[in-house]
């Protein structure tokens, strides 16, 4: 038999050789290149890492009549992050479907488009700081929870925010009270009834000139307030033009805790009380209780409850009001959290609550009745002790907090959920009214305009016609 022998040059083994070290320094090259991408990834991802966090907490403490959508969330974000980069949307956001490669575990899988598209844009600038975009990219994501009142802020704006809002709730300040407005470049004083600054002398229109001898024309209104805010006892002396006055008035007016005013009322003729609450700061509870108190002095048989145009507040203010007309232990409403645990909340009565139980109550509501006024009007409502007249309200079930973040920005974002005493939420539609009036402008009746004089004529119906 003839063997046929394999035919291999002399140079073969020399030719093995360097193949294999071919294969070898191919290899190192090939390790070299994913250590290198791999590194790339890695920063990326580390530059990113507060959106990772902001992701984290809203995926964790959102709470909302509406379901949270992840993907609205990223879009959000990348549409910041392109608009920051200045980058066209296509083909650019093709080329992310086609990016090959692992991201590294710590990247969350709903935000992998995001790192994804920075990691491109890194390739061709190498010297691209990922941190730069993390906080557009972070207020994109509360812009795409479709919120317009989930906001980001960074660690400059949230001290300031937060601030603002618990002031915006609260009874009381420290100042000479009076209001204080910008008006054609000046700054304008308006005093409270019986407050320092109207016993001191302070006129309605005067124009503060100088605060402690030093002149304040051209300040704004912030930093005029900051002039005369000081401890409480003490003294500031103003310096004001007044109309009518060829020379400044001088006026020393002492600072002390000034009562804010969210509550107005009055008795109309035929026995109908007018109440009207502004907003819940947490002093508004003892200020309903008084002006009923007041109101009921003389004779009140009815009452038009107006909370139009109320932003909320104070959850406590707003269950206290309630229960100036509920009985302890009514239903107030529930409260639920992220993880749809719910709470029910029930009136805990003032022990000096006038007895109105028999009270005829018409609640006076609108578009901008929302969050803890539209869960005042639908317990009056749920319960069956007044009548809604007006338009439908907000439909804001959500109660908002702030979450911090690490490097001292934070979100602001609804946290929990408002229910109803049926158990429906507090969100979506609003609350329909019993009577629904549109407000226009009206020359006959007790008020000005038409929802007001609904009430008022709903009211009067029910009430004997000789009283």
């Amino acid at each position: 038999m003839l063997q046929i022998l394999p035919f291999f040059p002399r140079s073969f083994p020399r030719f093995i050789a360097l193949t294999a070290v071919l294969l070898v320094i191919l290899s190192l090259a090939a390790c070299s290149s994913l250590s290198e991408t791999e590194k790339s990834s890695k920063e990326t991802a580390d530059g990113l890492a507060l959106v990772w966090e902001a992701w984290g907490e809203i995926n964790r403490n959102y709470a909302s009549s509406e379901a949270l959508e992840p993907e609205s969330v990223l879009t959000g974000a990348m549409a910041r992050v392109l608009e920051l980069l200045d980058i066209t949307p296509y083909p650019f956001l093709t080329n992310i479907g086609r990016m090959r490669g692992q991201a590294p575990a710590h990247v969350p899988g709903e935000m992998l488009d995001l790192w994804r598209a920075v990691a491109i844009y890194q390739v061709s600038n190498p010297n691209f700081d990922p941190s730069t975009v993390a906080e557009t990219a972070v207020g994109g994501m509360l812009a795409g929870l479709g919120d317009s009142s989930a906001v980001y802020l960074d660690a400059t704006q949230y001290p300031q925010a937060k601030e603002s809002l618990e002031g915006g709730i609260e009874g009381s300040y420290l100042g000479i009270g009076a209001r204080v407005i910008s008006q054609d470049g000046q700054i304008v004083l308006f005093p409270f009834a019986d407050s320092p600054a109207e016993s001191a002398g302070v006129l309605p229109g005067d124009i503060v000139s100088a605060v402690g001898g030093v002149s304040v024309l051209g300040q704004g209104v912030q930093e005029v307030v900051d002039q005369v805010a000081g401890p409480k006892g003490t003294k500031v002396a103003l310096e004001l033009i007044r109309e009518g006055e060829s020379e400044p008035i001088s006026l020393e007016v002492f600072r002390g805790d000034i009562e804010l005013q969210s509550v107005v009322s009055q008795l109309i003729p035929g026995g109908i009380a007018y109440v009207r609450i502004s907003r819940f700061r947490d002093n508004t509870g003892e200020q309903v209780f008084s002006a009923l108190e007041s109101l009921n002095r003389f004779d009140m048989l009815a009452l038009v409850l107006d909370i139009r145009t109320n932003p909320g507040g104070s959850p406590a203010a707003a269950k206290e009001t309630a229960g100036e007309f509920l009985p302890d232990g009514t239903l107030f409403g529930y409260v639920e959290d992220e993880n749809g645990d719910r709470t029910a909340v029930t009136i805990d009565a003032n022990e000096d609550r006038l007895s109105l139980d028999d009270l005829l109550i018409a609640v006076l509501v609108n578009e901008q009745t929302s969050r803890e006024a539209e869960t005042l009007a639908a317990a009056l409502q749920g319960s069956g002790r007044a009548t809604l007249i007006g338009v439908t309200t907000a439909g804001d079930s959500s109660a908002y907090g702030f979450v911090e973040l690490s490097d001292g920005s934070a979100l602001y974002m609804p946290m929990s959920r408002r229910y109803a005493p049926s158990g429906e939420i507090l969100g979506r539609i609003g609350l329909t009214p019993d009577v629904e009036v549109v407000s226009v402008p009206e020359s006959e009746g007790f008020g000005p305009e038409s929802q007001f004089n609904r009430a008022y004529e709903f009211l009067d119906e029910q009430l004997p016609p000789f009283r």
